[in-house]
Parts: C-alpha cells; sequence; structure tokens
C-alpha cells in the first residue's frame, strides 16, 4: 500500500509543526509492520524526535518483539533498546524510536495509561493510523476508539477501510463480504458506515476537526500522489492486465484523514458537496450532466435473462447469426481456454444453427478481438496468453472455415478493432492501440484487408497517447469514434476522438482526428461500443468512480450510422434496462447486436485475490475452491430486444449456452499437410499477394522484419541505376570482354537438381545481346578475386557501377549485417525453387519479373534432399511466364524497377521475369546473433549449425537401430520421428517473446 507510508512521509516533514512538540507515529493492530523501519531507514534525518508506537494484542507484540531482535537490521534502527518489558507487561519493548504496546483496543483505559506514560502523548503531536483493523471490532467499540483519540489536540487520524459504494447489491460488494465471513473476520463497521460521507460525519461527530475521504481508486487515478516512474516501474517487476478488477477492488476501499488541532478551523458537518473526490471539475461536470439528462430522459431496454452456467470472461463474439452466436476463448474457471460457448435462441423455433469453431491451431487467447467483416467473413485478431505473451496470429472465417492469413505486424492484445471500407475495396478491419511485447502501450493504427494483408495507417497528430482497452466503433464506411482506455501509467483517459480515413497524396493510408472536446462522458476502460436497434451504445466497464447502476448502459447516438454522428454524441444518454434476474457484473463481458436483438453474455471478474482466476494451482479441488470463494462469474444471459416477447414477463426466452470444442488435429499421417507457417491458407490454385508497405525508417524495417513474413516495399532511393543502367550502359560500365560465367538452360527452367543446364564462360557484351534476344541465359556474379572462396560483394567486384547503387538508411540492417551481394542478369528463364538460410533482400533495377513465395514448412512438400535447398519441382509453367502451375497456394509478388522484395530465412522461392532481360541485386545478411554454421559459405546458404548436428544426430540413431531386428528398428525409428514432428509443430505454434 502506497497512501500510509506518502501520509507518514508528509507527516515527518511538515514544518509548521508547534516546535515545542514531540512527534509520536501509532499504528493499531493488523497495521503494516515495516513502515516504521522503512521510515527509519528512508528518511532518518526527518525521524529525530520521533516515536513510533505500535499496538497489537499482547502475544503477538512479544512475537514481534523477538522477531526485532533477531534481525540486526531492524535492532540498529529501532536506536538503542531501553527495557523489554516484563511478563503481562502492556509495554513489550522500548527503544529510543519504537514502543511495542500490548493492548486490546477495546480496552480505552489500558491504552491510555500505556500511551500516557511511555510518551506523553497529550504533549506530542499524534500520528495514530489503522489499516482494515478497527473495522472487525464491534462499532460502538470501534467509535470509542475515535472518539477517544479526538480528544488529544494535534492529532491527526489514518484509516484505510472498506466501503460499499452502491451497496450489498453490487456483485463485487457480495464477494467481498461472503470473502471476510468465510474467513471468520465479518466486516462490521461497513455497514453502519458504507459510505465516503458517512465516514467523514463519523470522525467530525467524534470531534475532529476536518475529514477527508477518498477511494483507493481515486487515489491511484491522482497523478501527484503516485510518481510516473513508479507507476511505471510496477509493470517491470510483474506485468499486471487486471485492471478492471484492481479499480472494482480499490473502488471499494478507502483512505480517511482526519485532523484535528488549535491551528485548524473545525469543518462544518458536511465536508464537501458529495461530488466523487479525486476528480476533476471537468469530469464532474462530465457525471453531473449524465445525471441531469436522466432526470429529464430514460430509455428503457425491456430485457429477459436465461441462465447459462457457464464462467467465461475477455472472451470474443463471433457472430454467426440473430439466432446463434459464439464467445471465443477468454478466461473460465479452468484458465484460459480455446473452446467456444454457442448461445442459441430456441423459442425463434429455427433449426439448430451449425457453426465451426476456431480449430485447435488457434492457441488459448484472453483479450482478442473477432470482427465481422460481412455476414459471412470474420477476423480474429491478436490477444495474449499471459499478460507479457502478446501474440500476432489472425485468422479468417470464411465458408464455414477457419483460415490462418497475415500475422499482425506487431503482438496486440486489448486493442480495439472495427469495420471499415474506403472506397470501392472490400472491407477491411480498422485496428488501434493496445498492449504489446512486455505489457508495452502503443498508439498505432493497422489495417487489415484480404487482398493486401496489414497496412499501418498514419495518424494526422500525435496527440493520441497509447492506450489500451480503448472502445471503437465505425460511424460510416470510414469514419468513426474512439472512446477511453487507459494508459501505460494505468490511467484513465478522457479524451475522445473522432476519426476519418482517407489516402494521402503518397497513396499511404491516412487517419485524421478530431478532438469531441464537448462530450459530457466520464473515460471508461474495457467498455464495449456497439451500433443497436437502441442507436450507439456504450456498455459496461469501469471508470473514475464506480458506474451506478443505471449508467452502465449510454446511449451515445441515436439513429443509424452517419458522417454527422459526431455531433450527435455530445449529450450521453442513460438507458435503463428492465428484466427478472440478478444483476451482471460488466466487466469482461462481450456484446452482440444486429437487427432487433442486443446480447450481452459472459464477463465477471476475480475479487479476492488477484490472480485466481487461472490455473495456478495444480490441485483441482484446490483451484476450484480458490475460484469459488475469489471470483464472480456472470452466470446469465442478457437478451434485449423490440418484439413483443421482450415486454411480457411470462414468456422467457431459451438461451442455451453449448461449449464447442475446437478441432483436433489431423492424424500423424497428414501431419506434414498442417504444418504451413499460420499466416498462409492452404487452398489449391490460390495466390496471395504479398503485401506492400512504405517503410520511412530503420525502425519500421525492423519491426516488419519481425513478423517473419515476406513484403515489397516501393519508393526506396536505390540510387541512379533504376535509370541509367540500359544495355547500352552495362556493356560499357563492366566491359564488353569482360569473360562471365553464366547459366546456359535447355528450355525455358532451370532445375539445379537435374542439372538441365550448362555453366559457360563468355563475354559480358555477347551474353548481354544474347538475352536481350530471348535467349534463355542467366547470370549469377561470382566474387572476382576468389570465386570459390569469398562470397560476391557488389561493390567490390563492379566498382565501375558502385555509384549508381545504394541501399537506402531504412536497409541500416541489412547494410550493418551484411553477408553477400550478387548482381543477377537473367533473361527469359525461370529460376529453380530454393530457400536461402540467411535474410536478404532482392532489388528489382531493370525489369519486371513475377516471384512466387511458400513458407518454409512446405519445404516438405516440394521433395528437397536433405541437406540440399533446393527442389526438383517446377512451380512456374515453362511456356507461360509469370504462371504458376503448381496447386499449392503460395504468395506472389511483381516486382517492377526500384521496387525491394524482404525474402526471410528459408521461404522457398523461385522467379520468373516478364521481360527477356531482367537485372537486380541481391543483398544477404545476417539477421540471427547466433547459429550460423562456421566455415566457408560463399553462397549464403548453408543450413544453420543447428541443422548440420541433427543430421549426424539421425545418421547416428539409425545405425543405433540397425542392431535390432529390422521391424523393431523401424518402429522406434518412425516414433521418434513423430516426436520431433510434434516437436516442430509445438515450436510453430508458440508465439515469439
Amino acid at each position: 500500500m502506497t497512501k500510509l507510508p506518502v501520509l507518514e512521509q508528509q507527516y515527518l516533514k511538515e514544518e509548521h509543526q508547534p516546535s515545542n512538540l514531540q512527534r509520536a507515529a501509532t499504528m493499531t493492530e493488523l497495521w503494516i509492520d515495516p513502515l516504521p523501519f522503512q521510515c527509519l531507514s528512508k528518511y532518518s534525518e526527518d525521524c529525530t524526535g520521533v516515536t513510533f508506537a505500535d499496538v497489537d494484542h499482547l502475544e503477538l507484540m512479544s512475537k514481534k518483539r523477538e522477531m526485532i531482535l533477531e534481525q540486526s537490521a531492524m535492532k540498529s534502527l529501532v536506536g538503542r533498546i531501553q527495557s523489554y518489558g516484563q511478563d503481562g507487561s502492556t509495554i513489550v519493548m522500548r527503544s529510543d524510536h519504537y514502543v511495542g504496546v500490548g493492548c486490546d483496543l477495546r480496552d480505552i483505559a489500558r491504552l491510555t495509561k500505556a500511551l500516557e506514560e511511555e510518551l506523553q502523548i497529550g504533549s506530542c503531536l499524534v500520528l495514530c493510523t489503522a489499516e482494515v483493523s478497527i473495522t472487525y471490532m464491534e462499532v460502538n467499540a470501534a467509535d470509542a476508539l475515535i472518539t477517544w483519540a479526538a480528544q488529544y489536540d494535534n492529532i491527526r487520524f489514518c484509516m484505510l477501510e472498506q466501503l460499499l459504494p452502491q451497496g450489498q447489491g453490487h456483485p463485487f460488494a457480495q464477494k467481498m463480504m461472503q470473502h471476510f465471513t468465510k474467513l471468520g473476520t465479518p466486516l462490521r463497521c461497513v455497514h453502519t458506515y458504507p459510505l465516503l460521507q458517512d465516514q467523514e460525519s463519523r470522525f467530525l461527530r467524534a470531534g475532529f476537526h476536518s475529514a477527508k475521504a477518498r477511494t483507493l481508486w481515486h487515489f491511484w487515478q491522482d497523478q501527484s500522489m503516485v510518481a510516473l516512474d513508479l507507476r511505471l516501474h510496477l509493470n517491470e517487476v510483474e506485468p499486471f492486465d487486471e485492471w478492471e478488477e484492481f479499480g472494482l477492488f480499490s473502488s471499494h476501499y478507502f483512505i480517511l484523514e482526519a485532523k484535528k488541532s488549535s491551528t485548524y478551523p473545525r469543518s462544518p458537518e458536511a465536508t464537501g458537496d458529495n461530488a466523487p473526490e479525486g476528480l476533476s471539475l471537468e469530469r464532474q461536470s462530465k457525471i453531473q450532466t449524465i445525471r441531469s439528462v436522466a432526470a429529464d430522459y430514460n430509455i428503457v431496454l425491456n430485457g429477459l435473462s436465461s441462465e447459462a452456467k457457464l464462467h467465461r470472461k475477455f472472451g470474443a463474439v463471433i457472430p454467426f447469426s440473430e439466432q446463434t452466436i459464439g464467445l471465443h476463448g477468454g478466461i473460465s474457471d479452468k484458465g484460459r481456454v480455446n473452446t467456444t460457448i454457442r448461445f442459441q435462441d430456441l423459442d425463434l423455433e429455427v433449426e439448430r444453427t451449425s457453426f465451426s469453431a476456431p480449430p485447435l491451431d488457434v492457441e488459448a487467447r484472453v483479450c482478442h478481438t473477432i470482427t465481422a467483416l460481412d455476414e459471412h467473413r470474420y477476423l480474429l485478431a491478436g490477444g495474449r496468453t499471459s499478460p507479457d505473451n502478446a501474440l500476432r496470429e489472425c485468422w479468417l472465417y470464411f465458408s464455414g472455415q477457419w483460415k490462418p492469413v497475415d500475422k499482425l505486424p506487431i503482438p496486440l492484445y486489448r486493442h480495439c478493432a472495427t469495420t471499415v471500407a474506403y472506397g470501392t475495396v472490400d472491407a477491411g478491419v480498422l485496428v488501434f492501440g493496445g498492449r504489446t511485447i512486455r505489457g508495452a502501450v502503443v498508439n498505432k493504427w493497422y489495417l487489415w484487408r484480404e487482398a493486401t494483408g496489414w497496412t499501418k495507417v498514419f495518424s494526422s497528430t500525435e496527440a493520441l497517447q497509447p492506450r489500451f482497452g480503448a472502445a471503437i466503433a465505425s460511424t460510416s464506411a470510414c469514419r468513426g469514434v474512439l472512446l477511453g482506455g487507459m494508459t501505460e501509467a494505468g490511467l484513465l483517459c478522457d479524451e475522445y476522438w473522432e476519426w476519418a480515413i482517407s489516402y494521402g497524396q503518397t497513396g499511404d493510408l491516412r487517419l485524421c482526428l478530431n478532438s469531441l472536446r464537448g462530450l459530457h462522458l466520464a473515460p471508461r476502460l474495457g467498455a464495449c461500443l456497439v451500433w443497436s436497434f437502441a442507436g450507439l451504445l456504450l456498455i459496461g466497464g469501469i471508470s473514475t468512480s464506480l458506474i451506478p447502476v443505471g449508467e452502465e448502459i449510454l446511449r451515445l447516438s441515436d439513429g443509424a450510422c452517419g458522417n454527422d454522428v459526431g455531433s450527435r454524441m455530445l449529450a450521453p444518454t442513460p438507458v435503463s434496462t428492465v428484466f427478472d434476474g440478478d444483476r451482471n457484473l460488466l466487466v469482461g463481458h462481450a456484446v452482440y447486436a444486429s437487427g432487433n436483438l442486443l446480447l450481452i453474455a459472459g464477463g465477471g471478474a476475480v475479487c479476492f485475490s488477484f490472480g485466481m482466476s487461472t490455473s495456478y494451482t495444480q490441485n483441482p479441488s484446490i483451484h476450484e475452491a480458490l475460484i469459488s470463494v475469489g471470483s464472480y462469474w456472470n452466470t446469465t444471459i442478457w437478451a434485449f430486444g423490440t418484439s413483443t416477447r421482450f415486454n411480457s414477463k411470462s414468456f422467457a426466452p431459451r438461451y442455451v449456452a453449448e461449449v464447442i470444442a475446437p478441432l483436433s488435429s489431423s492424424p500423424a499421417s497428414q501431419i506434414a499437410d498442417s504444418r504451413s507457417v499460420p499466416s498462409v491458407a492452404r487452398t489449391a490454385n490460390i495466390a496471395e499477394e504479398i503485401p506492400r508497405v512504405s517503410v520511412e525508417s530503420a525502425a519500421d524495417f525492423d519491426n516488419l522484419m519481425s513478423l517473419e513474413r515476406p513484403f515489397v516495399m516501393g519508393g526506396l532511393d536505390l540510387g541512379s541505376c533504376t535509370t541509367e543502367w540500359t544495355v547500352h550502359e552495362l556493356i560499357k560500365k563492366i566491359d564488353a570482354d569482360r569473360l562471365v560465367t553464366v547459366h546456359r538452360a535447355q528450355g525455358g527452367h532451370m532445375n539445379f537438381q537435374m542439372k538441365n543446364f550448362d555453366y559457360v564462360k563468355k563475354p559480358f557484351g555477347e551474353f548481354m545481346h544474347e538475352v536481350c534476344n530471348g535467349s534463355p541465359q542467366y547470370l549469377r556474379s561470382l566474387s572476382v578475386e576468389k570465386p570459390a572462396q569469398e562470397p560476391a560483394r557488389f561493390y567490390d567486384d563492379f566498382p565501375s557501377l558502385r555509384d549508381q547503387f545504394q541501399l537506402p538508411q531504412q536497409l541500416e540492417t541489412v547494410v550493418r549485417n551484411q553477408h553477400s551481394s550478387p548482381l543477377r542478369i537473367s533473361g527469359p528463364v525461370n529460376m529453380w525453387l530454393h530457400y536461402d538460410v540467411m535474410a536478404n533482400v532482392l532489388c528489382q533495377i531493370v525489369g519486371t519479373k513475377v516471384v512466387a513465395l511458400y513458407p518454409p514448412m512446405d519445404a516438405v512438400h516440394f521433395k528437397i534432399p536433405p541437406g540440399s535447398s533446393s527442389s526438383p519441382m517446377t512451380v512456374f509453367h515453362p511456356d507461360k511466364r509469370g504462371s504458376v502451375s503448381h496447386d499449392r497456394h503460395h504468395t506472389r509478388a511483381v516486382l517492377k524497377k526500384g521496387d525491394v522484395l524482404y525474402i526471410p530465412p528459408l521461404w522457398l522461392h523461385s522467379t520468373s521475369p516478364l521481360d527477356n532481360l531482367s537485372v537486380s541485386i541481391n543483398v544477404f545478411f545476417r539477421n540471427l546473433k547466433t547459429g550460423y554454421s562456421a566455415g566457408r559459405d560463399v553462397y549464403g546458404n548453408r543450413d544453420l549449425q543447428a541443422y548440420e548436428n541433427g543430421r549426424r544426430d539421425v545418421k547416428k540413431l539409425a545405425k543405433s537401430m540397425e542392431r535390432l531386428p529390422r521391424d523393431v528398428g523401424s518402429t522406434y525409428l518412425v516414433r521418434l520421428g513423430e516426436e520431433l514432428i510434434e516437436k516442430g509443430q509445438s515450436f510453430r505454434q508458440e508465439p515469439m517473446q
């Protein structure tokens, strides 16, 4: 707890104290024991003349004394020990800075006698602190203790206790009261003093001159009380993602500071106008505006509840139909899950809808998004396992099947997503913000479209601070609103924005932001923003104060989508709900709205203690016991609608919930067919276009490279080569008579395994004229000095051309880690399918070529011999330039002059020029810090050391099995092979760190 040490430090440092008074800090039972020792250690200069008095039951106080005496560090801090106290004595220990008092706080006479004799408390400036201690006492005894403290002048009382801001009916309050009752320590005072103003009046009536109470949540939101560096450091100690639970928890605890002194005038009975403490005047006015509107006009939603009896929170809705929705993933009472709950309305007398749940390959996750592109397609994006393990994988649902598609540019969870459509292009998913690696918070915008994959969207302003847990909704095809969220420092965002997407002058997607400064709305975290039959609704979440039940659902705009929605949002209207059943806790919930139906399902929170909603214990019975005590789960489904059945209490909808398990993995005989990289769909004869991206900095390139996917960069400055390298200029610069070794093919395709080409030496000028006339030849430059020993380096091998080609500053990583840079000149001939162990960038300078690429895990389909990197199979049609004949799904790029293609390590690729002459430069570079094989690697495609070692181990294994009977050895080798395949699959499924 931070608040008590802060007040203690302020007390120690105050300069306006009466100079003739000594200072005493009195701690009641169950107080934070380390605090006096922290103060004596950190603020020793301010502790001069200060005595810490620790009051606890006699038996416990005796144990504390023994602990202090056994710990030399603690013993040295309390100063010279004057006495240890006799058996049964109230004073169990006395030193220069510390007094241990063994006394029951209900025995006021004994307490007074001890403090008067030891400290002359009436002549001291006193700070009393009580952390969740006197609330367990009978109310009369606790009030008597407060009244006793108020008899002294120059005294302060700091108390931390529970409160019931919305009574015992609030779901969190129910769990809180049950928790302490089951522990055998029921909360007593909270029933008599449930609200902040009740506690303030309690101390004023006792005789204190002033009393101010704030919830811990208000205290946390006060930036002056918790330093920014401390806030950020908390996430470094342990990534935290239970902010809704923390908000609920700290909204039910308060800190009260009461004062009595001759230098302070007595406050009136009412200490304020009952405005929520800790809020700025602007935020208070927003809340008051909402409540004043509610008094004039209130929307009522008629609803009915169905008992689901299923625990699920922080999942994502799959909107299959108005009658059937799915709730995928999230947290259940068993921990993170990858199952899907199907909710179906059986009253509509329709056939039971069948749908395909996300498959087993979709790792169990929470805080992800599923966004409808249209009524047939949904995109699942991101999520997390643990708070420091964000995910990038994305999946597309279409025609009854889920297929993996392009990964997010960066791992994300707690992002927000909505559907957009700009111009005539297909609908896309716009994603903003969220948390990424190690819990860092971002403010980036990305757009996914099926044709282009993920594209970065550049914002017109940097004023939008990074946030997670915000709410977003589209208000037209390319416009929308963004509300709330939380910063990396754990502060709620009270900024509200209207956004619009368009194309900039350079063809890049741009996003324009306008602040909705007139919107009277308190900030929210974890709310859902949806269009429904009742308008644009903001549902649930947490705010700067505990959200009243009548304001959990707000209508921000009436009517339908449109460009004028922003202007219609300036006066949010509370929405009342009328239904039978218990109140749900609108945290971690999911919302579905379509037509005349609004459905709220799932949700809940861990109340006591944090973190027990996931399976940390190996004993299921213990785990379930902890969950049953510590968590509140929404077990009912809320359904609201406009039909007559929602107005009849005698007619209850039968929304049934059923858990749908993901499909099992394919059997061992089909494992090879399921090992493609997740971002590549496995549909025959379909080419996925490699995305074109705008790279403005080296950091952009590094971020894109981390996705392990190919991408094409346009608009980079490669030098004058793209305009000056004509046939005549190249012959002149390189020298027509220079001998070069070229591949001379027998047809339109070269095959490295079959060697259907010859190596021929000829003058460069002759080679150029022949390829321009349609000869199927290919030049891959080698080192001039040591072709068999050193890799090709363009700047050394072609000094006459070096001033005309350059790698731009965006490719700084390539330059810094460069291995080789061969010049490639090709006639109309297709290059064989192969992979390179090193990453490389292919810079197209003259002509146009098609590049077909396949992910590393597809190598098993192309019959690549062990120890080789080239396939004997042909993927391009030998007679049709650029046409892929192989039936396996592939990614494809058409490179024109000036384009640069990034090819990740081990991605198989083959090229087919569309012109008679194609000129390009490959730059290979090391993107791994370790792992490369030692020794010579002229072409940059020698397999990694681990693979080479593994092949040697395979030979040893096979040799060891030769001594066994043939069927036994064969069986064991096959089983070992299956283990390796399974391990390879687990590597693919594990997210990047």
